[in-house]
């Protein structure tokens, strides 16, 4: 039977402060450890000769942090709620943990993404080990599906050991000593399945996120454990070598508990049964809480596809259990239950607001299946009934309750998605899906306000202390709608940290004077934002992040970029062409490059350094009110009394989402850059202004010329002029296409020139659009009375060009008229920009 226990869900799982509350005792702790943390002065570690810095070369105190440190102090000793943000710098992470230690308590670390949990687990918990000189015992807590299943490896591994002796290349590419994490990168197919089976006698974790490659998603649904198909306690590894049960056993026994938001939102709903999930514990740190209510509508929502009823019945015991007739009979049944869905709207996402006739009836037809298959259930009789001993377990009789666990399951969902009694409390909803294959429709039931479930779960426990930090989780410089939306009913302490970064010196706020966008007209409206990031990438020298509110800007503005006439000589990118994770390894390691993303983009993104200096945000990034969720979700505030929901909802997610967009820029103290909101509203309307308020205090500026002289100082630039050069060989004979665009910084005015040239050497060809372009703008500069040596100029070419400059290597008439050229300058300075010929 499947053990209640082990059968859940399981997730891939100026300054305000305000003091309240009492300590009390904890079983997970001691009364020394406990006075540990009370009579603890947090300067003794932070100050300036305090433990952090004897470990830290160049360490110096940041107040910002030990004010957190001390919040987080009188939280934990209060035993209540804490609500801090704490902007980008402040080490947010050492500043909960030192006195979360010091507590001498369990403490669950839930994080929004795996590489913060990896920064706490890596870095952050071994140097408090040396801070505190003492053991600290921790444990990333992960859901199932990261870890691999020994069970049915073993199975599979004899299926690829097979296929693979049949692949004639295997050990070919990869001998023993090319067997490191950048050889293994490359390997795929059945030898992938060779290279995880020699990993599987090494590993201590079992956590497909330690492979040193990455697994292929087909073996790796092969591989790893899922909540359906676990067989649990009638596994033969559940006991010794199931690596999520040891996972959980450390768990169990650990101080630290680092685990993902989901995770921890299934766990605490569970109660009890939860606690084999991940331990209880009095102190709870919610990192990038600015993403708590998004995951806890994930979590406490009712979700199925198209293609869910016929993935389960795709197993055998369905297929061996169920007649033919009658398994094509559901699938048609689901295939007309989904039709009558879609058939409701054409929209790509639409709100379910009438009972779903064709999905009730399915759900009737597979309770009907259910009892059938209980009712004859083939292993029911196992062993005698006056068998002094219970019968031995067996594989196929597991199988078979799991999948009969596993149809209950998918009947409740169908159920409640068909029915519209709890339509007061839930927001039913479709999604198209256009990427998979086999998945066209997802439906949805989700919280209207999942306020009331985290209250219950997580924030009305007594004797609970729970942290929720973030850089973003206050608007208009108070925690009114974080708290309302996450139901945080009291918050004990409430903290805004100011910033550690000199905004001021290190970041420039520019807005231009664009037309107001109009959605009757939108083209007019991308064609000059096309225009204004065309002059910003020449300044900035490309090194840019572009942030679009929806994919019709991005596509409109990427096209124009692409374009050679405009900005195609910057390494250019977008949103679709590579996972996010290559999209931004290309952005890293790709000099001057510019990408292009949507919503997706807006946060987690960590580019520090000259890599980054530009980000550019289309429009202020209001959800889109027609979203089936947003919409329901207004409609009911707007229905409360002295409720609005354009002021209460839209604006506030707006900013949290405005201040994640211009975090992307400023990293690390020596950071410098530009934001540049190309949104007129930003000044023309109130929210915009209060939006704006709520960004670090960067300087503002909606001239131009300030943006060129801001980038003048931090690239130490003397350029006045950007003269880009490229050269491609025609189609036939030995000739090439030569030309220049020139552009003045301090505006983005351009003109350019083109041209061909009997040459078949590309560094030639640009040499010589780079003397035609000086010529050019000598010749202007003559007109104005002016003299050419008060300027300096930037002159874009190719490696190849740079090299056949530096070294003479070119053609005397040409090397003449170069050299003559450049004389006349006050500066002339170089940049190198990839070319499909240099890559």
């Amino acid at each position: 039977m499947i053990d209640p226990l082990e059968y859940v869900p399981d997730p891939d799982a100026e300054d305000v402060f305000v003091l309240s509350g009492t300590n009390s005792p904890d079983s997970a702790g001691t009364n020394s450890t406990s006075s540990q943390l009370e009579t603890a002065n947090l300067y003794d570690y932070f100050g300036p000769d305090g433990s952090l810095a004897q470990l830290l070369e160049g360490y110096e105190l940041r107040d910002s942090q030990l004010q957190m440190a001390e919040a987080v102090k009188q939280a934990i000793l209060q035993e209540t709620t804490a609500v801090i943000e704490a902007p980008t710098g402040t080490g947010k992470s050492i500043a909960y943990l030192l006195p979360a230690l010091l507590s001498g308590k369990t403490v669950v670390i839930a994080t929004a993404n795996k590489s913060l949990q990896s920064q706490l687990f890596d870095k952050d918990i071994p140097f408090l080990r040396q801070v505190l000189d003492r053991p600290i015992s921790a444990v990333v807590v992960k859901g199932r599906s990261n870890y691999i299943c020994n069970y049915k490896w073993e199975k599979e591994y004899k299926e690829q050991l097979w296929l693979a002796e049949l692949d004639e290349r295997i050990g070919d590419e990869f001998d023993g000593k090319d067997r490191n994490a950048n050889a293994l990168q490359g390997i795929t197919g059945h030898r992938q399945a060779i290279h995880l089976q020699e990993w599987l006698s090494t590993t201590e974790t079992g956590d497909i996120d330690d492979l040193p490659f990455e697994l292929e998603s087909s073996l790796r649904s092969k591989a790893v454990s899922f909540p359906d198909d676990c067989l649990h306690r009638d596994c033969p590894y559940f006991y010794d070598a199931c690596w999520v049960n040891l996972m959980r056993d450390a768990a169990a026994e650990a101080q630290v508990i680092i685990t993902n938001h989901h995770m921890l939102l299934t766990a605490l709903q569970l109660n009890q049964a939860g606690e084999r999930l991940l331990p209880a514990a009095p102190i709870y740190v919610i990192d990038e809480a600015h993403q708590l209510e998004g995951t806890a509508t994930a979590v406490f929502e009712t979700e199925v596809t198209n293609y869910t009823l016929e993935q389960l019945l795709n197993r055998s015991v369905f297929k061996e259990h169920v007649a033919d007739e009658l398994l094509d009979e559901l699938k048609e049944l689901n295939f007309l239950a989904f039709e009558e869905v879609s058939n409701l709207n054409d929209a790509s996402s639409f709100p379910i607001e009438t009972d779903l006739e064709g999905l009730s009836n399915l759900a009737g037809r597979l309770t009907r299946l259910s009892a059938e298959l209980r009712q004859r259930n083939p292993f029911q009789q196992e062993g005698a009934p006056g068998d002094a001993e219970p019968p031995e377990p067996s594989e196929e009789r597991a199988q078979y309750e799991l999948a009969l666990e596993n149809l209950s399951s998918l009947i409740s969902k169908f159920q409640a998605i068909a029915s519209s009694r709890k339509d007061r409390e839930t927001v039913r909803y479709a999604e198209r899906v256009f990427d998979q294959r086999s998945v066209r429709l997802r439906l949805h039931a989700a919280p209207l306000d999942p306020a009331n479930l985290l209250a219950e779960f997580v924030f009305d426990a007594d004797h609970r202390t729970v942290i929720c930090t973030s850089a973003t989780l206050a608007t208009d410089h108070h925690f009114e709608h974080f708290k309302r939306r996450c139901g945080i009913g009291n918050a004990g302490i409430e903290l805004i940290v100011p910033p550690v970064f000199n905004y001021a010196h290190q970041a420039l706020l520019y807005q231009p004077s664009l037309p107001a966008y109009d959605w009757r007209n939108k083209n007019a409206f991308y064609d000059a934002v096309a225009q204004e990031i065309e002059r910003l990438l020449e300044v900035s020298r490309g090194r840019a992040l572009c942030l679009f509110t929806n994919w019709t800007g991005l596509r409109q503005v990427y096209e124009r970029l692409s374009d050679p006439q405009h900005g195609a000589h910057w390494p250019l990118r977008a949103q679709g062409d590579g996972s996010r994770n290559a999209l931004l390894a290309w952005f890293r390691e790709t000099p001057y490059s510019v990408l292009l993303a949507t919503k997706s983009f807006w946060e987690g993104v960590d580019v520090p350094g000259d890599d980054l200096s530009l980000v550019i945000l289309d429009k202020l990034p209001f959800p889109t009110p027609s979203d089936p969720l947003h919409s329901a979700r207004m409609k009911a505030l707007d229905e409360q009394e002295d409720a609005n929901s354009f002021a209460d909802y839209m604006v506030p997610l707006m900013t949290l989402t405005l201040k994640q967009g211009f975090g992307r820029l400023i990293r690390r103290a020596t950071d410098r850059g530009v934001v540049a909101i190309l949104d007129d509203r930003l000044t023309s309307k109130g929210y915009g202004r209060r939006a704006r308020a709520d960004l670090p205090p960067a300087r503002f500026t909606r001239r131009f010329r300030d943006v060129h002289s801001f980038y003048k100082e931090a690239l130490n630039s003397s350029a006045d002029f950007a003269l880009n050069v490229r050269a491609e060989p025609r189609n036939s004979g030995n000739s090439l296409s030569w030309s220049w665009r020139l552009l003045r910084l301090q505006d983005g005015k351009a003109d350019q020139g083109a041209g061909t040239l009997r040459t078949d050497d590309l560094a030639t060809g640009e040499i010589y659009a780079a003397v035609e372009g000086l010529q050019n703008l000598r010749k202007r500069i003559g007109d104005a009375r002016r003299q050419t040596n008060s300027f300096g100029v930037e002159l874009r070419c190719s490696q190849a060009t740079q090299q056949a400059l530096s070294s003479g290597e070119f053609g005397d008439h040409l090397r003449k008229r170069w050299v003559n050229e450049c004389s006349v300058w006050g500066h002339l300075e170089f940049i190198t920009l990839p070319r499909p010929q240099d890559q």
